[in-house]
């Protein structure tokens, strides 16, 4: 009877499934050490493109902060230039309000008033004068509270006065001044009801004494 040995072809065998596994096993390894460079770089190149999205935010941001700068300077010189030309503005009024008050009070006084007085001050112009009636005087006030350029007219006062043999009615009056308008004065103040007097003949009276505080 032949035997036969087999020991040596099943090493063999063992040896090669040895040999096939340890291939394998280096393979996935190979394979593992790939995969984890690839994930290695593309987190490398995204974490390299989110800091060059910072940057150029970053960029932006300064770009946009020299912009905020540059509108915040130029807001404050125009309100600078809007002071000074506000500034100019007024003094311009005061300088020719006089002369328009005066113009607008000769084209409203009624023929039968004359002015004794004119004081402006503090922005609150006041007037006296006379007039043959007091009712005129009432149209006077009319009138006046018609003016854009006056406003808060009040008539403080009317009396009976014997001048030269003639009754007259004196009034004084006040009124705002918008030019110099005093912010301190009431913004609502109605004339007072004249009281009435006697008509007369008119007598000749002086120019009216003028003061521009």
């Amino acid at each position: 009877m032949i035997r036969i040995n087999l020991l040596p072809v099943r090493e063999a065998r063992r040896a090669a499934n040895m040999r096939k596994q340890g291939m394998l096993l280096l393979m996935a390894a190979g394979a593992g050490v790939v995969v984890c460079i690839l994930i290695s770089t593309w987190m490398a190149a995204r974490i390299a493109h989110e800091r060059s999205l910072v940057t150029a935010r970053e960029a932006e941001l300064k770009k946009l902060e020299a912009t905020m700068n540059e509108v915040k300077k130029f807001q404050a010189e125009q309100q600078e230039i809007e002071q000074k030309l506000a500034i100019i503005d007024q003094i311009e009024a005061a300088r020719m309000g006089p002369v328009k008050i005066m113009d607008e009070l000769a084209t409203r006084i009624p023929q039968r008033v004359w002015l004794t007085k004119m004081v402006e001050k503090g922005g609150v112009l006041e007037l006296e004068g006379r007039s043959i009636d007091a009712e005129v005087v009432a149209d006077f006030v009319v009138a006046l509270e018609e003016s854009p350029m006056l406003s808060n007219v009040d008539l403080q006062e009317t009396k009976l006065e014997e001048v030269e043999g003639l009754k007259l009615s004196e009034f004084k009056l006040t009124a705002q001044y918008p030019f110099l308008k005093n912010p301190g004065q009431p913004a609502d103040t109605k004339a007072k009801k004249p009281v009435a007097g006697k008509k007369a003949a008119p007598a000749a009276h002086g120019k009216p004494k003028m003061s521009i505080d």
